[in-house]
């Protein structure tokens, strides 16, 4: 009573009856749970349009006979759907759910809940909308294309979020070995022209990979204009030494001075030159994104028409030039020259020769055997003659015009002479202060000098295992000179704090991208997932933590018959290192089984040969040939040369991923596991229990008492040997987690790492961590083995009992959706040419592993100590 008014307020005055007996039948069914869905939907409607308002209210009261809970559900997701499609075509996203919800109540519920993949397809097919996440892996195959090599794809939400340089979430751009494009494109009503929308923007940032954009050098010739920057930099003023610096308690003497550090990358050095660093900037964007924009086009004919047309479309955006300070006015004419706007550009006629001389800079570079080194070639001559005009107001000139190429009598001239002839008669008065020009949109966010900067620490981090350090002043005085990272935008703090942010961030990418496979998708996470205790991978004192890694999964909800799009989220974190120690023991433990299981699976290297037959060369002749060889000589036919045959080798081509349960349950002792199957008989005597009870005790004080988790780790290593032995590919992961946003996942061993001393550290710190959510795991594990191209791949899976976690199910007690999710991510690995099988230490496994496996292999071990052995045993029958 006291909350209703102000809910009721959000709804259209005229509509309230009508929602008021939804609600009501909402509450015959849910009762007290009915005002929670009551405030959700009014809140919702408060977000629509109220003119909308009606036609909501009707879609919902045609669902309401069949389920109240599907017209409020409807009615709050109803601002979500029309984010996507217009207001126009939610009737056919509703009739689609409507018919489901004829088939399913449970069905039709979960549509409108937007838990349905059903539901977020058929948005998708109404919508003109194109989402990142649906074609990141197509862009990825086509900048592999375009540059050869394997580019990532992700959304420029997770740049911006890393906090080195970049601030705009929705802007296309690369940081040198990725590609970052807008979260999705929603600019014209059809989707295939959205979709070219997103070609055009990965195209222009594959095309500054692909021709060298940050291959810059400073001391390299280009191909076209003569070198003139080592000039400039040597007529360059000296800089002023910096003021004396305190470390360390240390104060410079009086009258030292410190000298400068020099600049980390040639890009920096380059922009040294110049004393409007902004300006300079500036044109070199323009020359280096008409050079690259040049070359995609005579390179790439399929992409040209896109191109062009949305060229022509951002010359439709351009500014007023005649409205600008007259040095941005001229630059704002460079931008649209460099996008083929000749005949767009405005200025005015008594500088008619200055736009001449720059635009024959621009053609100039339009060779195809142009370089970066020429586009900076290109920049210093376009500086010196944007340096000669003065940024007054365009009204201190009367005669501004549309010109055409004509107009500006462009005549033919040597590299040499290009922008040499800065002379111009500027009227007199205050100028203005230098404005970049808009940006244009497809070209994105481009930041040379940064890249250049991150591209060199990844070099030296491959090179010589870690990043050369970055002294404090070399990145105070980069961040003081440079125009491409605006600290104000990054963080509030003094510009030293700033500094040692920028560079903890710096440090952290570099971390996180020497573990990253290029290719695979990883969405920014929607909240910050943090590492289990003792789980991260480095020493707290000497380097940062590695960042985990984030994946969505879709999971089945077998009573609406439909999977959840997008619904966990796998964390995907490597194990922290451990004693080496732990592997050697182990391994001396069980010396005779080791010894024998090597023996064993030694005889599974393959010693089969095949009969290729019909060869030019071979072992010996195949007699079938030689006789077909005689017959066509005899009937003067040219005979087949091909008369020989040998044995090839059968190579044993085998990738499998062992996933280890990991939950908080495998933390219990095997002697009382094995209690709950056993009854001791002491026949009620006191005195029997108490020998038996001070037995035990004692037997655990001299050795502490093996858990599950124990015999998984001995059974990996046992196996670890026996893998080595034949050289098959195997990862090894473990999972666990709580909630379906945080299910962990940790990489022992990955499918692609080599056996070393890190991997053989890892293993000792294994360890139970929370809840079992397998289906996540399952699907994670299997798109990791989908990366290998084995004939054959094993997905095998070790737990201790049946899935269950939180919401994993309607509550704690409901162990069906569990049971069904798990299944379905088995067939899915089985669909996808995998080979799974599960096995359980769990001796009621056999109750669920029926229904959660039916006629994927499985088994149980009633034994836990038996483990290692019976692992190894199985494999080999799975590979043999």
């Amino acid at each position: 009573l006291e909350k209703g008014p102000a809910l009721l307020a959000n709804i259209q005055a005229m509509q309230r009856g009508r929602f008021l007996n939804l609600a009501r039948e909402l509450a015959h069914r849910e009762g007290r749970q009915a005002f929670a869905f009551f405030a959700e939907a009014s809140r919702a409607l408060a977000q629509v349009d109220q003119e909308s308002h009606g036609l909501l209210l009707s879609l919902a009261e045609e669902l309401v006979e069949r389920s109240p809970l599907a017209a409020m559900e409807f009615l709050k997701t109803a601002p979500m759907a029309l984010e996507r499609i217009p207001i126009e075509t939610i009737a056919e996203w509703h009739a689609e759910g409507s018919a489901l919800l004829d088939q399913s109540t449970d069905g039709g519920e979960a549509y409108f809940r937007m838990e349905s993949s059903r539901g977020e397809d058929m948005l998708e097919a109404l919508s003109s909308r194109v989402e990142l996440s649906r074609i990141s892996d197509i862009l990825r195959m086509y900048s592999k294309a375009l540059t050869g090599a394997e580019v990532a794809v992700h959304s420029s939400e997770a740049l911006a979020k890393k906090g080195i340089g970049w601030v705009e979430g929705d802007a296309p751009s690369t940081e040198g070995s990725a590609i970052f494009l807008p979260p999705h494109v929603e600019e014209f009503p059809d989707k295939a022209q959205n979709f070219s929308v997103y070609k055009v923007y990965c195209t222009h940032q594959a095309g500054h990979l692909e021709f060298g954009t940050f291959k810059f050098e400073f001391e390299r010739d280009g191909a076209i204009f003569p070198t003139e920057r080592i000039k400039a930099e040597a007529d360059r003023p000296p800089p002023e030494p910096a003021p004396p610096i305190d470390t360390d308690g240390h104060v410079d003497a009086p009258g030292e001075v410190t000298p400068p550090p020099g600049p980390l990358t040639d890009m920096e050095r380059f922009f040294d030159i110049f004393a409007d660093r902004k300006l300079a900037s500036d044109l070199f964007a323009i020359v280096e994104d008409a050079r690259i924009d040049v070359l995609i086009s005579r390179e790439y004919g399929g992409i040209r028409q896109p191109y062009s047309e949305r060229q022509a479309r951002e010359l439709d955006r351009r500014p007023e030039a005649n409205q600008l300070p007259v040095r941005q006015a001229f630059v704002e004419n460079l931008v649209r020259a460099s996008l083929g706007g000749i005949d767009r550009i405005v200025w005015p006629q008594q500088l008619m020769g200055i736009m001449a001389e720059a635009i024959g800079v621009l053609e100039t570079l339009q060779q195809p055997q142009a370089l970066v080194e020429d586009s900076a070639e290109a920049t210093l001559r376009l500086y010196r003659l944007a340096e000669g005009i003065a940024n007054v107001m365009p009204e201190m000139l009367e005669d501004w015009a549309e010109v055409s190429e004509g107009d500006l009598n462009v005549s033919p001239m040597t590299a040499d002479s290009l922008g040499n002839d800065a002379q111009v008669d500027m009227p007199q008065g205050e100028p203005m202060p230098y404005e970049s020009p808009q940006p244009v949109d497809f070209r994105g966010e481009f930041k040379p000098e940064t890249v250049q900067m991150l591209m060199k620490l990844r070099q030296e981090r491959q090179e010589k295992g870690q990043a050369s350090p970055i002294s404090p002043e070399q990145l105070k005085q980069m961040l003081e000179k440079s125009v491409e990272i605006t600290i104000a935008d990054m963080a509030q703090a003094d510009l030293t704090q700033s500094s040692e942010l920028f560079l903890t961030n710096l440090i952290k990418e570099l971390n996180q991208q020497q573990d990253q496979r290029p290719g695979k998708e990883q969405p920014v996470p929607t909240e910050d997932g943090q590492p289990v205790t003792g789980m991260s991978t480095a020493d707290d004192e000497q380097e940062l933590p590695v960042e985990p890694k984030y994946f969505f999964y879709d999971e089945w909800d077998f009573r609406a018959g439909d999977y959840r799009p997008r619904w966990c989220r796998i964390v995907e974190y490597p194990v922290a290192e451990g004693q080496i120690s732990y592997y050697e023991q182990t391994l001396s433990k069980y010396s005779s089984l080791v010894a024998q299981t090597q023996r064993q699976f030694e005889l599974l290297r393959p010693e089969m040969y095949r009969k290729m037959k019909r060869l030019l060369d071979g072992e010996d002749l195949d007699f079938d040939a030689v006789t077909e060889f005689a017959i066509e000589r005899r009937a003067r036919v040219t005979p087949n040369p091909k008369i020989y045959w040998r044995r090839n080798k059968i190579e044993r081509d085998v990738s499998v991923a062992f996933l280890l349960d990991m939950s908080a349950s495998t933390d219990e002792e095997i002697a009382k596991h094995e209690r709950r199957y056993q009854q001791d008989d002491f026949d009620d005597d006191p005195r029997r229990y108490f020998s038996w009870w001070m037995a035990r005790r004692a037997q655990e004080l001299m050795t502490p008492p093996k858990r599950i988790i124990d015999v998984e780790k001995e059974s990996i290593v046992l196996l670890i040997t026996a893998l080595e032995a034949i050289g098959d590919d195997y990862g090894i992961y473990g999972f666990s987690g709580y909630g379906r946003d945080n299910v962990e996942f940790y990489v022992v061993k990955d499918l692609d790492e080599t056996l070393d001393d890190h991997v053989k550290k890892r293993i000792d710190k294994i360890a139970p961590v929370r809840s079992t959510r397998m289906g996540p795991a399952i699907r994670h594990a299997t798109a990791k083995l989908e990366e290998h191209d084995s004939k054959v791949r094993i997905l095998f899976l070790v737990s201790d009992g049946r899935p269950q976690d939180h919401g994993y199910g309607r509550d704690r007690t409901e162990k069906e959706y569990a049971i069904h999710d798990t299944h379905m991510a088995l067939m899915e690995a089985k669909r996808k040419g995998m080979v799974p099988f599960c096995l359980t230490v769990d001796r009621y496994g056999h109750d669920y592993l029926k229904q959660m496996c039916q006629d994927i292999g499985y088994e149980v071990v009633p034994d836990i100590e038996s483990l290692p052995s019976r692992i190894t045993t199985l494999y080999r029958q799975l590979t043999a």
